[in-house]
């Protein structure tokens, strides 16, 4: 028994060589560690450069066409020494037969076989810039809604951060809950054990049965066996703090956690918290952004019933024998119009189904604010129900 009770008193104080953490550290850690926050900060990152990429439509763009083409193909064949400024009558007479011209020039001393078809080489090198000049909207509808699905990402990431504090101090005041059941625990072992012996020595003076004794042994090894309980509850509730802070290097056995549990009144009414989550609440104002990246995708259906105009330039080099000493040089440039006048009524269907989207977010937008003033409306009255169960407790404890 001696043995037993040294190796719960040393458990009661092991905690002394725990590292202390305060709640205002374990908040400062969820808010850098925690999973939830890391995955999100990586979702804002991946916004912003979506929304610079949107950006990026209004420039011009420039790309490179490089090739190689060996062929006896005709007219590919002509093509390419015509580019190649390498195509006179003579090597003509290569890909077209012009036989039946050899009557009227033999008298000149020129006679063309029949076609041979050889193979021709060119490397081609292509510049092309092209210049968006009207897209029907798209390109800054495009912008906007990367740029309002970045700020709802935001927003989403200092809810994010909300719920690991608030997942913090749950956890947090669940494990000084359990220290304090281990107190408690400890408390009840200890009276448990002086009846234990007030009994031996009554049974020694006759004045009670061993069967007395029994009792209060048994209920003192009860008292010994809730000791135990209260100490794995708070390593487990330890464990959920370190979980909620997204502490991967520490153990539960690492952390002793300080502080007093306490329940205070509310100073407000509900209606009072209830305008507070309305007016502040990061993940509505995200749904809200949403809504305006719905409204946006309207426009957007709306852009095709525009034509699309722009203006393109290139440069070009041909040559037979290699990519950077070009025996042809050409350019060009123009401008270009592309207008789907019908295709189905796709078009059409598509800006119809845009507008219920839009409907549809609206109205989640609606629901999700009056589900934000339910859930005020319930933790105000589970609040309440606590205040009266502390005042009842208090009473019984006195």
């Amino acid at each position: 028994m001696i043995k037993k009770s040294v190796l719960v008193g040393l458990s009661l104080f092991s905690a002394v060589w725990a590292q202390t953490l305060s709640l205002q550290d374990a908040i400062k850690r969820a808010e850098q560690n925690a999973f939830n926050v890391k995955a999100k900060s990586k979702e804002v990152e991946a916004k912003k450069y979506q929304y610079k990429a949107a950006k990026g439509l209004r420039w011009p763009s420039l790309t490179l066409y490089s090739n190689f083409l060996r062929t006896n193909n005709p007219g590919y064949a002509m093509m390419n020494l015509l580019n190649q400024k390498r195509l006179d009558i003579a090597t003509s007479s290569k890909f077209v037969d012009m036989t039946s011209f050899n009557p009227i020039f033999g008298g000149f001393g020129v006679s063309f076989n029949s076609p041979s078809y050889p193979e021709v080489n060119n490397w081609q090198n292509k510049f092309q810039l092209q210049v968006p000049i009207f897209t029907g909207f798209k390109i800054p509808t495009a912008i906007d809604m990367r740029k309002k699905d970045y700020e709802s990402s935001k927003k989403e990431l200092i809810r994010e951060k909300e719920k690991s504090i608030f997942n913090v101090i749950k956890a947090y005041k669940g494990a000084l809950l359990a220290k304090e059941g281990i107190k408690i625990a400890t408390e009840a072992y200890k009276t448990a054990k002086r009846h234990y012996e007030v009994a031996q020595k009554m049974y020694k003076e006759g004045m009670a049965i061993y069967a007395d004794v029994l009792r209060a042994k048994i209920y003192m090894l009860d008292m010994e066996n809730r000791i135990t309980n209260a100490k794995a509850n708070y390593l487990t509730a330890k464990r959920a703090l370190l979980l909620a802070m997204g502490e991967t290097k520490l153990k539960p056995e690492d952390i002793d956690v300080v502080g007093s549990l306490e329940c205070k009144t509310p100073q407000k009414d509900v209606s009072f918290y209830q305008n507070i989550a309305i007016s502040e609440r990061k993940d509505l104002k995200a749904i809200k952004d949403k809504v305006g990246i719905a409204k946006d995708m309207v426009k957007l259906a709306k852009s095709d019933f525009y034509p699309q105009v722009g203006a393109f330039a290139y440069y070009e080099t041909d040559s037979k024998n290699s990519p950077v000493d070009p025996d042809g040089k050409w350019w060009g440039a123009g401008v270009g119009l592309t207008w789907n006048l019908f295709n189905g009524f796709q078009k059409v269907n598509k800006y119809k189904a845009a507008k219920q989207q839009y409907a549809s977010y609206f109205e989640k937008y609606r629901g999700f604010k009056e589900f934000i003033k339910f859930k005020v409306y319930k933790a105000y009255n589970d609040w309440l129900v606590s205040i009266d169960k502390v005042k009842t407790k208090s009473q019984s404890l006195k």
